[in-house]
């Protein structure tokens, strides 16, 4: 662990040099890729540290959501059930290419392309027996790098203008009081089995104290920083050498559906963009596939409204919980049950 909080300071320390977007973040995450991959070293990452960095990053987003910011979400429903739509009937498309092209069975390749919720399809995976976990896996892990490592630099690149340098908080024991009560608050919501729980569960907690008039402290820039550099070294390992053992066909196909699904939101960005008078870094953070977490703290990196990215990706994983995987399940449950009669069937003529 010591030698990857190393490799993914300095990482982060050469991307400030070069001037590259979100340096802590994708700094940290690229080293620390390529030391897994070109090197012998041996890197560990303990889950406390990357939801120490969540944290951190949920008490920045829970401080935007104000009484007013909250009120103003209802204008947005109809945008994110058709956009979750679009990528729904987007989904169906790109794995049923993928089952055909790369021969896989429809569960598989379904498991693989649902846009977005990694965390979740992965357990889902490990609980339906017909399914290729190492093909699901790679998958998702491909496409949180991917959407991570591109989406600051489209970011970046964007026309609209940017807001600069974070305002700076203070340090003070109160300060460090609300961070040890919204850890607190991410074990209950663990507890309770909440996805990404140590984010969400201090955004709620810091948007109660603010909803209620409690006052709550500016966090200072380092603490982000630091939350970006914990993230991106948890990112950056997630995907190992030894973990690359699908055909080449597979693998170009899960390149393929990360690129068509960053493709679409990039399009989908510029309609929001221009209907609700949103910055493109915010339209393009809220439609965009990816974690709630990673697209949270860029969000608060790059001083995009927060609140409406948040309040799209929240509502992107109730869709996915309640819509998207059961479906999933539905239809793998159907092809099991096929196979198992083929076979019974198969058996009973031998």
């Amino acid at each position: 662990m010591g030698k990857a909080f190393i490799v993914g300071l300095a990482g982060a320390l050469l991307f400030e040099v070069i001037g590259a977007p979100m340096p802590w973040l994708l700094g940290s995450l690229f080293a620390v890729l390529a030391v897994q991959f070109f090197t012998p070293l041996s890197l560990k990452w303990h889950p406390a540290f990357r939801n120490t960095g969540l944290v951190i990053a949920g008490y920045v987003i829970g401080f935007a959501f104000t009484l007013e910011a909250l009120q103003g979400m209802k204008q947005y429903f109809g945008a994110m059930l058709l956009i979750n739509i679009v990528f729904f009937l987007l989904f169906l498309l790109i794995s049923f290419i993928m089952a055909v092209r790369t021969k896989v069975d429809k569960a598989t390749a379904m498991t693989c392309c649902v846009p977005g919720g990694m965390s979740q399809i992965i357990t889902f995976a490990e609980e339906q027996k017909g399914v290729d976990l190492a093909a699901v896996t790679f998958y998702h892990v491909l496409r949180v790098l991917l959407i991570v490592a591109i989406v600051p630099f489209i970011v970046a690149s964007g026309n609209s203008p940017q807001a600069g340098e974070i305002a700076e908080g203070n340090y003070s024991f109160y300060l460090l009081g609300l961070l040890v009560l919204c850890y607190v608050s991410g074990m209950v919501f663990s507890r309770i089995k909440v996805p990404t729980a140590f984010l969400l569960g201090p955004i709620f907690f810091i948007m109660l104290l603010n909803i209620v008039g409690i006052e709550v402290p500016l966090m200072p820039s380092l603490l982000l920083h630091i939350a970006q550099l914990l993230i991106g070294i948890y990112i950056g390992l997630l995907l190992k050498k030894e973990d690359i053992k699908l055909t080449p066909k597979l693998i170009f196909y899960s390149f393929f559906s990360s690129a068509i699904l960053i493709a679409v939101a990039y399009g989908i960005s510029f309609i929001l963009q221009d209907i609700y008078m949103l910055s493109f870094s915010t339209s393009f953070l809220s439609v965009v596939p990816g974690g709630l977490d990673q697209m949270g703290i860029i969000a608060a990196s790059v001083q995009a409204d927060v609140t409406v990215v948040t309040a799209f990706q929240l509502f992107r994983i109730l869709f996915l919980s309640v819509f998207i995987v059961p479906f999933v399940k539905l239809l793998a449950g159907r092809e099991t049950k096929a196979k198992q009669t083929d076979l019974a069937d198969s058996t009973n003529g031998n």
